[in-house]
């Protein structure tokens, strides 16, 4: 694909008088990594991202960036701190890697640029393919210089066969990276499009999909979304609910009832459709809204002596930013005591800025007849929120 080896000897090539790293691809050479299931905790303390279920992760050799991977599909990560006076911009980042591919691959062709989110912060991106006869593939390579001078790049490859089916989960991956010390949590401005539609259009551009395939598809994702705002907007014609203790305030869906739970409401609110429920409470304490997820999953596994891994859902966790809060959910199937199918959610809520460490925990399950409304219903409540100072 792009080289003969995997990250070949690196050279150091100076941009701006800032020497970097340039990267060398080739996405089929496999290396042994260990398999994690939770989140990855750089030694250093610089950064942190979750691992999927059945991903490895190893450092790369010879150069100070990690290797996420399955099979041939691979992201890689690379987090630098830069010279405050001559900083390697997001765009230089970009620019010479794109270099890369095309030095490597003659029929790289750039298929696409624009704003993206990365580490919490509004990075750039480039997203390209390499025609080899043998190994069409796929790459996207984003980067981003955050508040704090640290250069945050972000590379996915896949072999373009099984770009899509492996887009979400590499998405996943990069949504989950956070840098230490980062402050500037904006999501790309002027972005309306959902995840969904996203992963299509980058899919469809491409060529990861045939035009009418694209065509079906996207049809399908518009109708599911007009759906889901429908639901959205019915659920925003409730009440609002004020928490007794000042901590909070939601938004209670249309025909759903709260109550307080303990002692003035010291342990959150219930909101209640018939057999469906939402929980919202204290979080225990945790760095990131993500961790506030994982957490109450192992704590789930372990209770039920579930073999399920962490986390549940089979799309990874996922996260939203607005409203100055940061809403990260996974979303997963279940069964009642019954054995009657569920919609289940377990949510972490917090402060945008990440310099609050007061989170809350949703935990919801929705009657699995009413799958279509379960996620409008759920997310009306969650980024309705709003935390109080106090």
């Amino acid at each position: 694909m792009f080289g003969p080896h995997f990250l070949e000897n690196c050279r150091n090539i100076k941009s701006g008088g800032v020497t970097i790293v340039a990267l060398v691809f080739a996405a089929f050479i496999l290396r042994s990594g260990v398999v994690a299931q939770t989140a990855y905790h750089d030694p250093k303390g610089r950064f942190e991202f979750q691992i999927p279920d059945g991903w490895s992760a190893a450092p790369d050799e010879g150069v100070d960036q990690m290797i996420v991977r399955k099979g041939a599909v691979q992201a890689i990560i690379m987090v630098s701190q830069q010279n405050k006076s001559n900083a390697m911009t997001a765009k230089e980042a970009v620019d010479e890697t794109t270099k890369e591919f095309q030095t490597q691959c003659p029929t790289t062709r750039v298929r696409k640029s624009g704003a993206v989110t990365l580490a919490s912060e509004q990075g750039i991106y480039t997203l390209m393919t390499c025609s080899d006869l043998k190994s069409p593939a796929v790459a996207e390579t984003s980067a981003v210089l955050t508040n704090n001078t640290v250069l945050v790049a972000f590379t996915m490859i896949s072999p373009l066969a099984v770009y899509y089916a492996n887009l979400s989960t590499l998405d996943g991956i990069r949504d989950s990276l956070r840098v230490a010390g980062a402050k500037s949590t904006a999501a790309v401005s002027g972005t309306t499009d959902s995840k969904a539609m996203t992963e299509l259009d980058r899919a469809c551009t491409v060529g990861a999909l045939a035009q009418e395939d694209c065509a079906r598809r996207i049809g399908i994702v518009l109708g599911q979304e007009a759906k889901q705002e429908k639901s959205a907007q019915e659920a925003a014609k409730g009440t609002m609910y004020h928490d007794p203790t000042g901590r909070f305030s939601l938004q209670v869906p249309e025909g759903w009832s709260a109550k307080a739970e303990g002692d003035d409401g010291a342990l959150g609110v219930q909101l209640r459709s018939e057999s469906s429920w939402i929980n919202v409470m204290p979080a225990d304490p945790a760095k990131s809204a993500s961790e506030v997820v994982l957490n109450q999953e192992h704590k789930v596994a372990e209770k039920s002596n579930s073999n399920r891994k962490v986390p549940f859902g089979i799309s990874g966790l996922v996260q939203i930013f607005g409203n100055g809060l940061e809403v990260t959910y996974d979303d997963f199937n279940a069964s009642t005591g019954q054995g009657d199918p569920i919609e289940s959610f377990i949510s972490g809520v917090g402060n945008i800025s990440g310099t609050d460490r007061n989170f809350l925990l949703l935990v919801a399950s929705i009657n699995a007849q009413k799958k279509e409304e379960a996620g409008a219903v759920f997310l009306s409540v969650a980024q309705s929120i709003r935390l109080l100072a106090h």
